[in-house]
């Protein structure tokens, strides 16, 4: 697909999926509960790319983001309702953080170790065309929402890594739009490490 063609309707869907996705990262920064909205219609369009590109590490992944969003409005509309509840500031312009706790974080990469590895191997089962960087993405992806729901700012250090080999991978697809997306992403995740490190406020 050359950049920007729009010569059928997957061409579309990937630019929907990038729109959705912008805004997303956008909302993340804020850390606004609509972010998990717009993660779940971004998703939805991406299970529909994964499928029809047979990246199966891909459409996986969309179905968890989709589960994990549902959490993720839980989580952070108790946390800042908490917050603000002893303070009057606006409840959903607070930036609440978490501490990383060694035990997460050791958890986290045998996770990351173990799952890549096996995704690997099911994955070039699978014919997948990229399976190093789809399982390695897909894994990282995992941590990383699992830790955005429980609001580690160390999740931005996740992104970063996992936006830089997405990049590659749906470059090599030949798939512009989700890799522009990616880029943006990239972006956003340095800001936002340290958006979130200045106006956060902390919670156990």
């Amino acid at each position: 697909m050359e950049f920007l063609s729009f010569t059928d309707i997957w061409d579309w869907i990937e630019l929907v999926a990038t729109v959705l996705g912008i805004l997303y990262v956008i909302k993340e920064v804020q850390q606004r509960v609509s972010m998990w909205y717009y993660n779940i219609f971004c998703a939805l369009a991406y299970v529909a790319i994964g499928i029809h590109q047979f990246l199966w590490g891909s459409v996986c992944l969309n179905i968890y983001y989709v589960i994990m969003a549902f959490l993720g409005i839980y989580r952070l509309t108790r946390d800042k309702a908490s917050v603000a509840a002893g303070s009057s500031g606006e409840k959903d312009r607070t930036i609440v953080v978490r501490p990383l706790s060694s035990r997460t974080l050791v958890i986290s990469l045998a996770v990351f170790a173990v799952a890549s590895t096996a995704l690997y191997f099911v994955f070039r089962s699978l014919d997948d065309p990229q399976p190093v960087l789809d399982s390695v993405t897909m894994t990282l992806s995992i941590v990383g929402t699992y830790w955005l729901t429980k609001s580690y700012i160390e999740v931005w250090f996740i992104w970063i890594i996992s936006d830089i080999l997405q990049i590659a991978m749906y470059a090599l697809q030949g798939m512009p739009a989700p890799a522009f997306m990616f880029v943006v992403y990239l972006a956003a995740s340095v800001y936002g490490y340290f958006h979130w490190r200045k106006n956060m406020t902390a919670i156990e």
